[in-house]
């Protein structure tokens, strides 16, 4: 659904992140999300221009891909959050200041989402360089 790719040279450090679904069947399949680390890009996936919180800073070092039609390469990091989230909600994670998600330089932080039925999904991470 979205990734967040780190420059070379530059870490970045994941605040929250948050997914919603449209779904309209209550008996519907929970959707699956996983989030976390993985080693590589994806490849086959749009750019997209970040929103600043302080219209002030410079311009993002961090690389976002959205609109992804097929599964990222690279290996998922152990320990990769996964949640089972019914398609007419969402879920909302905002880490504790201080205990924030870091990514390394040259690494990627994914959200995937896969479900049983189509449904449509809204997605966003909130992060800080």
């Amino acid at each position: 659904m979205l990734e967040l790719g780190t420059a070379a040279t530059d870490r970045a450090r994941v605040v929250s992140w948050w997914v919603e679904f449209d779904g309209v069947t209550s008996t519907a399949v929970p959707v699956d999300v996983e989030v976390g680390r993985f080693s590589a890009a994806v490849t086959t996936a749009s750019t997209g221009t970040p929103s600043k919180l302080d219209p002030a800073e410079g311009t993002a070092a961090t690389v976002v891909k959205h609109t992804t039609s097929t599964e990222g390469a690279g290996t998922a990091e152990a320990g990769l959050e996964q949640h089972h989230i019914h398609p007419q909600g969402g879920l909302l994670v905002q880490y504790p200041l201080g205990r924030e998600l870091v990514l390394a330089v040259s690494t990627f932080f994914r959200i995937r989402c896969t479900a049983a039925a189509i449904v449509y999904v809204t997605a966003g991470i909130t992060w800080e360089e």
